[in-house]
């Protein structure tokens, strides 16, 4: 087996190389590269500049956010809680090349006392001004045109009649059938790979500009393989069909075909028929739900509500004391202490079933690659950019994090600080109180989202054994030509 695959090789490689030559003399498909890099360079370049603006943007809103609180000064520790602050969303590099779903999430969240509030400010509510490449990224140009130029570059390199006469020669001057597909699929590889290669380095300037470190470059190199073993997938297919057609007009409407639903129309279909068999309730349905179950469970805030009578009750028992004076301990911050506890499970219980919808959708989504390798791709390249729902939901969850413990520190505080005998308030300045709270955007690193990305990668490597096998039925057919 080895000698055959050493004889082969030579073969192969000569076919390989009359393949590219034959491509780079058809100066009409080079123009159309050249313009798609241009196009999706011109589309980095604007998503960098939009991004370096909504950084600047969001790094001063920060200031601005951290200045107001601390200028408090003293003041009821309570109140500062519901006074609130704003914490805003990191801004990703590689969303210059991948934006996602950037641009349709909220871009900060309010947090406050007793209440978990959704992301708001998307960036989508810009408008036109947002981009004049608004919906055209370098992802999806490589997600969609660029399998469009692997199947006209390819489409007629096994059929027709030129393309038949010139296989039966070649196989007549002794080259094998394995060969002369394999030359031509190495051909078809190595321009697409040549089309990511280039479009990974249009985008390096960009990324860098963003002041991407090495995890966003080891992203883009994750991303990239990606890239490259989809548009092998379409190579594949596409000196399959080539070698299975038996003229060049029936291979490359098969192709169209192809690429139009697996690009267009199934990433589009997906997510409506995920969304109508697991529908996400309205934002006036959720905020309804959380509503109803809170007016049903403990109010804090009044002294005479059942549940904060019983744990008055308990903790009197606890202190083996019969009065509140005679607690070692503030009340009023103990019994915040208990409702913030109360109301952030509330909220949490609810978030959580309305997360594990999305996640529901995305996995009836995810059932959709059998018909597109598009339905896998895009996961994995918006995961590894940061630019998708998980990373979105890390943001929230660490600003709910930051929420918890900024107000529960605020109300230890008070628990800790018995007001004057005869007052019901302790004042405390708040700068001080919440300096070791800090708030610190929290990235999974490529391996933990490649982990959590591995059946689309799976399901990627099983087209492209569908697709080698289809090619394989190709050149078993083309060897019975000679």
């Amino acid at each position: 087996m080895p000698s055959n695959v050493m004889s082969v090789m030579p073969q192969t490689l000569a076919v390989a190389a009359t393949q590219l030559r034959l491509m780079w003399r058809g100066r009409r498909l080079l123009w159309l590269g050249l313009a798609f890099l241009l196009l999706a360079g011109a589309s980095v370049a604007t998503s960098a500049a939009r991004l370096s603006a909504q950084a600047q943007e969001r790094h001063a809103v920060a200031e601005e956010e951290a200045r107001l609180w601390d200028s408090q000064g003293v003041i009821d520790p309570h109140d500062a809680a519901h006074v609130g602050r704003a914490v805003p969303a990191p801004v990703r590099p590689l969303a210059a090349f991948d934006p996602g779903l950037s641009d349709f999430v909220g871009s900060s969240v309010f947090i406050e006392a007793h209440a978990q509030n959704p992301a708001r400010h998307r960036p989508i509510e810009g408008g036109a001004a947002l981009s004049r490449f608004g919906g055209f990224s370098a992802a999806w140009a490589l997600q969609v045109i660029a399998p469009l130029l692997v199947i006209l570059a390819g489409f007629a390199t096994m059929s027709g009649e030129v393309a038949r006469e010139r296989l039966r020669q070649e196989l007549g001057a002794g080259a094998s059938a394995a060969a002369l597909v394999g030359g031509r699929l190495i051909a078809l590889a190595t321009a697409a790979g040549v089309l990511v290669l280039a479009m990974i380095g249009v985008s390096l300037p960009a990324i860098f500009a963003q002041g991407a470190g090495q995890t966003e470059v080891a992203g883009l190199a994750a991303i990239g393989i990606a890239y490259l073993l989809y548009l092998l997938v379409f190579c594949a297919l596409t000196i399959a069909a080539s070698g299975l057609c038996a003229s060049a007009r029936t291979a490359l409407v098969v192709l169209l075909g192809l690429w139009a639903v697996a690009t267009l129309l199934v990433p589009r279909v997906a997510p409506a028929v995920a969304e109508s068999l697991e529908p996400t309730p309205s934002a006036v349905a959720f905020r309804a739900g959380v509503t109803d179950e809170a007016e049903q469970g403990v109010d804090v805030h009044d002294p005479a509500d059942p549940g904060t009578e019983a744990f008055k009750a308990d903790l009197l028992a606890r202190h083996q004391v019969s009065a509140v004076e005679d607690l070692p301990i503030n009340f009023r911050g103990a019994s915040y202490e208990y409702g913030e506890q109360l109301s952030t499970e509330l909220y949490n219980r609810h978030f959580d079933r309305l997360y594990a919808t999305y996640q529901r959708q995305e996995a009836l989504q995810r059932a959709f690659a059998i018909l597109s390798p598009t339905i896998a791709l895009q996961p994995w390249s918006r995961a590894v950019a940061g630019t998708d729902f998980g990373a979105h939901l890390g943001y929230l969850r660490g600003v709910e994090d930051y929420r918890f413990r900024l107000v529960q520190g605020l109300n230890g505080w008070m628990k800790n600080h018995k007001p004057p005998r005869g007052e019901r308030y302790i004042l405390g300045d708040i700068a001080t109180i919440t300096r070791d709270v800090i708030y610190q955007p929290q990235d999974a690193g490529v391996a933990a989202v490649a982990a959590t990305q591995a059946p689309n990668l799976a399901i990627l490597l099983a087209w492209t054994i569908v697709a080698f096998g289809l090619m394989v039925v190709s050149g078993q057919r083309l060897g019975r030509l000679s």
